[in-house]
Formats: structure tokens, sequence, C-alpha cells
């Protein structure tokens, strides 16, 4: 070797480095990994023949049991829905449950009115105005206590006005949603 070229090679041994380490790796990923791949692709050409799979973008997507719960605690047969719907059950059943909520965290509730209902070919949308009074305080828990019920319910508006009594009047426009189930469904 030429006393330049060898100068030049000990000045740069960190490149000449690099490069014996990247052609150790390639020679390893082609004796190595290479060969795990074509056993992988066999492997999953013989399962998938047998009818099974591994990849996840054929399989059906499983729902989890959180939202299996959810789902089944509001949703109604579809003949039961409307009929109970277009009855007022389902509106008096949800006043029940606001005033309900309400009362344990200490709000009084002064009014509650119907809405209307909304029949929709997946779902019932039921509507209720309350008049309530009471802290903030009281109100926010509320609004937690809605959101951790396990009821499809949807604050759709509200207004908060102060009382004479330092308390505040809050009226809320409530939404509750009742999935119908078809017939062909589990």
């Amino acid at each position: 070797m030429k006393p330049a070229w060898s100068a030049t090679l000990r000045r740069h041994w960190p490149v000449a480095g690099a490069l014996a380490v990247f052609v150790v790796f390639v020679a390893l990923h082609v004796l190595w990994f290479r060969t795990a791949l074509a056993r992988y692709q066999a492997a999953a050409q013989r399962i998938s023949a047998l009818g099974g799979g591994l990849e996840l973008a054929g399989s059906p997507a499983t729902m989890s049991s959180q939202l299996r719960a959810a789902l089944s605690n509001n949703t109604l047969r579809a003949p039961v829905a409307e009929e109970q719907g277009n009855s007022g059950q389902l509106t008096a059943g949800m006043l029940e449950d606001l005033t309900r909520l309400a009362g344990k965290r200490g709000l009084e509730v002064v009014q509650t009115e119907q809405g209307p209902v909304t029949q929709l070919p997946g779902s019932v949308q039921v509507r209720a105005h309350l008049k309530l009074r009471g802290r903030y305080a009281e109100f926010v828990d509320l609004l937690g206590a809605l959101g951790r019920s396990g009821t499809l319910f949807a604050v759709d508006r509200f207004k908060i006005e102060s009382d004479t009594a330092g308390q505040q009047m809050i009226e809320m426009w409530v939404s509750q949603y009742i999935l119908k189930q078809s017939g062909s469904r589990r």
C-alpha cells in the first residue's frame, strides 16, 4: 500500500470502521434475516391456506367490554323504542333520572318540561327542559354525574342566573339518545 494511502486511511479510520461495520450488518441481514423472512412468509402462506390468518386487516373489529355494556344499556328493540317514545315513557324516564341525579347533588328541581321526541331510523332522541336551583358547584357535580351515568345524555345548552338567596337559577336543555336494535343484530 502506498504511504499516502495508508496516511489517509489512518486519518480517516472512523470512516473505514463504519464502512466495515456496515458490510458486516449487510452480510448478517442477507444471511439471517432474509432466511427468517422466507420462513415467516412460508408459514403465513400455509396458515392462510388452512383458513387462518396472521394479519389483522381481514379480521373483524371487536368491541371493548365497556363499549358493549354502554351500548346494551342504551339500546331497545326498535318497536319498543318507537312505542315508548311515542307514548312519553322515555321522556318520563329521562326526567325521573335527571330529577334523581339533581336531588342527590343538592339541587332543587323547580320545573321540568317535556321536549319533542325525534324518531330516527336507528335511534330515538328524547329532549327535556329543566329549571334547577342550587350552587354552581352542585351543578358542575351534576354534569359530571351525567357523564358517568352510562346513559347517552347530551346537555344541549344551559343558562345560569343569580338568585336573590345567593344561589343560582339554572336552566338546562337535555337530550337522551336511545339506540334501536334491529331484529337481525344481537
